[in-house]
């Protein structure tokens, strides 16, 4: 096991196992992920919406906070609202755009 990540067992009444995930605020690194087909690294393993649009702002993607954020899967594309917290995973494709239609 990874040191600072490792699972415990807590035995409870009734012969019931229960696993506490220790350190949890630890920093994994980082992960890369793109924004309108511009890469750059995201160092948290969960983020909003409205964090991914600033941080790639930050790495220099020219969009604004106002623009809607989809997450492309292979399933499709997927709506990320700003409160919606997404599970960050190297080789992410995002795009952000104005809105409208979605056509």
């Amino acid at each position: 096991m990874m040191e600072g990540h490792q699972a415990h067992p807590k035995f409870l009444i009734g012969g019931i196992e229960e696993y506490m995930l220790e350190d949890t605020q630890t920093e994994v690194g980082h992960f890369e992920i793109e924004v309108n087909r511009v890469k750059f690294r995201e160092n948290f393993e969960e983020r909003t919406g409205l964090q991914i649009k600033e941080d790639a702002i930050a790495a220099g993607v020219k969009i604004k906070l106002s623009y809607v954020l989809d997450l492309e899967t292979e399933d499709g594309v997927v709506r990320i609202g700003d409160d919606k917290v997404v599970e960050i995973h190297s080789g992410q494709k995002f795009l952000a755009h104005p809105g409208g239609s979605d056509s």
